[in-house]
């Protein structure tokens, strides 16, 4: 088992994420989002937030085989398929804030040296060709009734096969991440 600090970026280095449909879905509210954002707004010059453990469980391929739109990202570009076991609402949270941000920076602008659509490509979503199919780096299993909501209401994307998302007590609780990231 590996064990050892890395940020956000090494984690995002040619790795798929999904959240299994035996875990729960976001529970995160006010409180969890506010200490996480006071983490953030304290950390000192040249530090790095703790955001703490995650485990990760490599999915095998007749599990993956089932994720039409990931097999050529995972089979042609090589990325490793992973379930977050633990820390998905960390990593959630981590990647809502991510796409908050995103929404607030114009095309073509860069952060921290990188251009917006490269940011996206890394940890949101990457398109095969010409958005012939679209993969997303960090979501729900296909089944979950998160996973169309993560894609439509937080990624502001539109529904590829023209699915319609579920509203859950989970998919609130997402919302309610973005748009407490995009207030603050």
């Amino acid at each position: 088992m590996q064990s050892e600090l890395k940020s956000l970026s090494k984690i995002f280095s040619e790795v798929i994420f999904r959240i299994p449909d035996y875990q729960r879905g976001y529970s995160w509210e006010e409180k969890h989002l506010k200490d996480f954002w006071n983490d953030i707004e304290q950390l000192p010059k040249g530090k790095s937030h703790y955001t703490g453990v995650l485990t990760l469980e490599p999915v095998t391929q007749e599990s993956y085989q089932r994720w039409d739109d990931d097999i050529w990202i995972i089979e042609a570009k090589r990325y490793s398929p992973m379930y977050v076991v633990d820390g998905q609402q960390r990593l959630t949270t981590a990647v809502i804030l991510l796409q908050a941000v995103l929404d607030k920076v114009s095309d073509g602008d860069q952060l921290n040296y990188t251009e917006k659509d490269d940011i996206r490509r890394k940890y949101i979503c990457e398109v095969k060709g010409r958005g012939i199919s679209r993969s997303y780096i960090f979501g729900y299993e296909k089944d979950n009734p998160s996973y169309e909501f993560l894609k439509q209401k937080i990624f502001g994307d539109e529904s590829v096969n023209h699915s319609l998302y579920e509203e859950t007590i989970y998919t609130k609780n997402l919302l309610a991440a973005k748009t407490f990231f995009q207030i603050n």
